[in-house]
């Protein structure tokens, strides 16, 4: 496995992320938001905080799905963080959906979803654009997105969040604005996975997320 981050790889990552148009899935999530600011599912409650995150969320689920059946078929020695989540979120999902819970979605139309893009990554092909497709946002994936998401920061936020963190780092002016992506990024590889660039994508997408939903709220509020 790689030991260092490709930063050029990273930053570049980061940018064609950051141009993706938002999306959010229409629906019974969508309406109840609307008339009454909130959605809750499972433990987990969506507001209209998340309709700008909206495709972040639907694309990390998408992209979790296609690594899962990847690593299935190629085993890697840095994916066991990784298997714990998917495994996590399969379980909650599973208690409502059986079946057709993450990352199996059977009976809904999975096979739609893109696939390739963690091939890709292995091989140092860094390939996001069928992620930035509108199509890939339904409620199904938008609330496995953000499941995901909650799971994999509750792993990642005293590596984050830490004395020696990119948040700290951040608040003491030792890392700009522009950088702090791609140093979130470079904590979680380094906390959970490897710098190999079939985890580049995952990486990036927590790393955005963090910053878009706020990462002073992530940081300052005392976990469950």
């Amino acid at each position: 496995m790689e030991n260092k981050m490709d930063e050029r790889l990273v930053k570049n990552l980061v940018k064609r992320v950051e141009k993706l148009p938002p999306a959010f899935p229409a629906g019974s999530m969508s309406r109840n938001i609307q008339e009454y600011g909130s959605y809750e599912e499972l433990g987990l409650t969506f507001t209209d905080e998340d309709y700008k995150v909206g495709l972040y969320y639907a694309g990390l689920a998408v992209l979790a799905r296609d690594m899962h059946q990847y690593i299935a078929e190629h085993p890697r020695e840095d994916a066991g963080l990784f298997a714990e989540v998917v495994s996590a979120v399969h379980d909650v999902e599973s208690t409502r959906y059986g079946d057709g819970a993450f990352p199996n979605y059977a009976n809904l139309p999975a096979t739609s979803l893109p696939t390739g893009i963690a091939a890709a990554a292995d091989a140092g092909k860094l390939a996001i654009l069928p992620l930035g497709d509108p199509a890939i946002v339904h409620e199904w994936t938008t609330k496995t997105g953000k499941r995901l998401f909650v799971k994999f920061g509750a792993k990642f936020k005293i590596v984050i969040c830490g004395p020696h963190g990119p948040y700290v780092q951040f608040n003491n002016g030792l890392v700009g604005q522009a950088a702090l992506p791609t140093t979130i990024v470079g904590a979680i590889l380094a906390a959970g996975f490897s710098a190999a660039t079939f985890w580049y994508p995952l990486a990036v997408y927590l790393s955005l997320l963090l910053i878009e939903t706020g990462l002073k709220t992530y940081c300052e509020t005392e976990s469950d």
